[in-house]
């Protein structure tokens, strides 16, 4: 028998809210984190709005040094972390600094001990907490730098400050975590590949517990102009930019650009129950597959997601009958939407009709390489709460969706639930989760 993998710790930093409690309540509320942007000229741009995090104190987190050193994709990663490993009843480990080296003093390196603490082993603790695109704002102000003032005015931080792995070195030097700690990358299913690949790490007996989650913060005037000119992006509907994210309807034009990080501590269950953590859920199975179609397009047919979900739920042991709830990737583009109904009907026939969906983006945009770690967490917090909470902006349903989309808060007997991603590149992933 495979290991079984509990979720025991869950955090969240996003358009929402600062944590995962405050988020699952606006989701629940049906409220919208989309808004006008106002960090930089719009006025050329084919999009003026995005979903951003509001209030967010990095100095709960970090040094003045260290924040300066780290982009602020790091810096939503290492606070998602701090809030899912704090409900796990993990704590960060004392460290003194190396005083011979202020460059890793200030990227947070320390000597200590490694030894167990509290019956939990750090070198069987790793953390995929990923990102798929990096440090875009550390990228954009040194090359800035160089191009007006000379190379020379390059920071030294540079390197380690962009690299899109050190959310989760950071993150593993605070609290001591020696097992497999890397960056994954594969564009808005990073965040849902972090988890799967941090589920197989722990079945296969590499690691017992794993930090597994995504995020982005990329919002900046040359990404928005890149997916704009990619007319990828919606606009304020009617003046009204809490409209424009619209997954399903008849009227949706594009996604809403958002930023954010979700944080899962995964867990073998008995060892979890050994030290006392309480499962929230099971991951119970996963599929990953890529569409080798196109770069951006999903595959017409949507055949490679629905390869994922089949792989998905043969791995849980579980029939599509028993499936009772969707969080789908539902972006709002024209052809993702219809492209991911194609593949959920391929999976769930006519039934598809009669499971509630509900789509997260719809209140919070889209997060890319975070969106799945923070939609797989919604769907954590339905299980546990047995609460589907609603898809807003579903004013007229496209004809080809014919889908049960929850448009109010809804309770539920939920036991099984699935979560969708699909990424530029053609890459798939797909969960299955159950009720703990």
């Amino acid at each position: 028998m495979r290991r079984r993998v509990v979720v025991t710790g869950i955090g969240a930093v996003c358009p929402l809210g600062n944590d995962a409690v405050t988020t699952w309540q606006n989701l629940l509320a049906g409220r919208s984190g989309v808004d006008f942007i106002r960090g930089f000229p719009v006025d050329k741009l084919r999009s003026d709005i995005a979903a951003s995090v509001k209030g967010f104190d990095v100095g709960k987190y970090l040094s003045p040094k260290e924040a300066d050193i780290y982009g602020r994709v790091t810096h939503l990663s290492l606070a998602a972390a701090v809030e899912a490993l704090r409900e796990a009843g993990i704590a960060p480990i004392q460290r003194a600094p190396a005083a011979d080296d202020e460059a890793a003093e200030g990227a947070g390196a320390a000597a200590g001990s490694t030894a167990p603490a509290g019956g939990l082993d750090r070198t069987r603790v790793g953390c995929l907490m990923s990102t798929g695109m990096g440090s875009v704002d550390i990228f954009e102000e040194q090359v800035g730098r160089s191009a007006a003032r000379g190379p020379r005015a390059v920071s030294p931080y540079f390197i380690p400050g962009v690299m899109p792995n050190g959310a989760a070195a950071l993150i593993s030097m605070r609290y001591g975590l020696m097992g497999p700690s890397y960056n994954l990358a594969s564009a808005c299913a990073t965040g849902t590949h972090s988890i799967a690949t941090s589920v197989l790490m722990i079945e296969a007996g590499e690691a017992d517990v794993m930090v597994a989650g995504g995020a982005e913060a990329a919002t900046r005037l040359n990404t928005v102009a890149g997916f704009g000119n990619a007319k990828a992006l919606a606009k304020a509907v009617d003046g009204d930019p809490t409209r424009a994210s619209r997954p399903f309807d008849r009227r949706r034009q594009g996604f809403v650009m958002g930023e954010g990080a979700g944080a899962l501590v995964l867990e073998e269950e008995q060892h979890a129950r050994a030290r006392g953590a309480t499962p929230l859920a099971y991951v119970a199975g996963f599929g990953m597959t890529t569409d080798a179609e196109h770069l951006t397009r999903p595959h017409s047919g949507g055949l490679g997601l629905a390869l994922a979900l089949e792989r998905a739920l043969a791995r849980a042991g579980a029939a599509p009958d028993v499936i009772g709830y969707i969080n789908p990737h539902a972006t709002s583009t024209p052809q993702g939407d219809a492209a991911e109904v194609l593949a959920l009907r391929r999976v769930f026939g006519e039934r598809l009709a009669r499971i509630p969906i509900s789509a997260t983006k719809s209140m919070m945009g889209h997060l890319l390489g975070g969106a799945g770690a923070v939609e797989t967490i919604a769907v954590v917090c339905s299980l546990r709460d047995q609460l589907l909470h609603p898809s807003i902006n579903v004013e007229e349903l496209d004809p080809e969706c014919s889908l049960d989309v929850v448009r109010e808060r809804r309770q539920v007997d939920l036991r099984y639930a699935v979560k969708c991603s699909a990424g530029f590149g053609g890459h798939n992933c797909a969960l299955v989760l159950e009720r703990a």
